[in-house]
């Protein structure tokens, strides 16, 4: 008999959340044969279709759902994200419930607040994101664990991919663009990078451009004009071709974001062979082994522009780097941390194998 469990969210988007859920399915179906895992969202924002289809594309379907209703009856364990929804429409549910918090959005992550005293595990995706749930409810310390998220291995880009002859260093922004990511502060260090680099500077930018925020008044503010390339955003499956075409042409990451729960997004560019440069919080730090020469004071747009005009000169010896610190997020040490929760008392895969 199939042992059965589910992976629950509110929205379904193409962010990375669902990308969580399809690397850790694919890796925990290779480790279980009798395991089969049900994908279930309160809402579709367009995800569903992409989950569906990235299944069916690798071969899944029969074992990795996405189900349109959900009735907890059939699970071992439901795993429910930034979901406390999910108990509420269904209480029979909290027995077999393990939570995960995953937002970094600290108005979004409030229900902790009510749910610790019922908590007895909570799963976060980094040791940097443990700190700052702990420093926010001190009554979870101890119950709070991490299992990682991680970057499967990027499969090799199989045809050949022209890009245009660009004449510029150049910088990656691969995230939504709004406030919370901190666009204005990638703008603003790329224009002062000009002081610095030895040839012009272009930012590629790839993401969500939320409505209303106010992105062409931005690049105009910054003399920026014809200093941006505005690219499509990239469905999930296909970033990491984006990020190795990149790759190719010396291109760094840049995150400017003011919070992550685990930067799922710089960990593809690293294990890429992106050098990245990342603004200063816990979680960042924990990607880059709180190694200083890729992070840069959140706030400083100076500091920034100094550290992108370095990368022009070390670029292949921090692509180097950043590929070994990438090992610290491989789908080995996810299933290490899954067993370090999972394979004792708990026993959540028991039956599984």
């Amino acid at each position: 008999m199939p042992t059965k469990i589910c992976f629950a969210y509110y929205w379904a988007t193409s962010g990375g959340v669902e990308r969580v859920f399809l690397n850790r399915s694919e890796a925990l179906l290779r480790r279980y044969p009798q395991l089969e895992i049900d994908i279930y969202f309160f809402q579709d924002r367009g995800g569903v279709a992409l989950v569906r289809r990235y299944s069916k594309a690798r071969g899944l379907s029969a074992r990795l759902r996405v189900i349109d209703t959900f009735d907890p009856s059939p699970y071992k364990v439901v795993f429910v994200v930034d979901t406390p929804q999910l108990p509420a429409a269904h209480p029979s549910v909290v027995g077999k419930m393990v939570m995960e918090c995953h937002t970094p959005y600290a108005e979004n992550r409030t229900w902790l607040q009510e749910w610790q005293s019922r908590i007895d595990i909570l799963l976060v995706p980094s040791s940097g994101f443990l700190r700052v749930i702990e420093d926010e409810c001190p009554s979870l310390r101890g119950r709070v664990k991490v299992v990682r998220n991680f970057v499967p291995q990027l499969p090799p880009i199989d045809r050949s991919i022209y890009l245009p002859a660009w004449c510029a260093t150049l910088f990656l922004y691969f995230s939504r663009v709004d406030e919370f990511k901190n666009f204005a502060e990638f703008v603003e260090g790329l224009a002062l990078s000009r002081e610095y680099l030895r040839q012009e500077p272009l930012g590629i930018v790839s993401g969500q451009i939320l409505g209303g925020y106010p992105f062409m008044e931005m690049i105009e503010k910054n003399d920026l004009r014809g200093s941006v390339a505005i690219l499509p955003p990239v469905p999930f499956e296909n970033s990491h071709v984006l990020m190795q075409m990149l790759r190719r042409k010396k291109a760094v990451f840049v995150s400017t974001s003011k919070g992550e729960s685990f930067g799922l997004s710089a960990a593809e560019a690293m294990t890429a062979g992106l050098p990245v440069i990342l603004s200063d919080i816990p979680p960042h730090a924990a990607l880059v082994a709180n190694r200083a020469k890729f992070l840069y004071p959140l706030g400083n747009a100076r500091e920034l522009a100094r550290k992108m005009a370095a990368f022009e000169e070390q670029y292949d010896e921090l692509s180097a780097e950043c590929v070994e610190l990438s090992h610290a997020f491989s789908e080995e040490l996810f299933l290490a941390d899954w067993d370090g929760v999972f394979g004792g008392g708990m026993k959540v895969m028991s039956g599984v194998a």
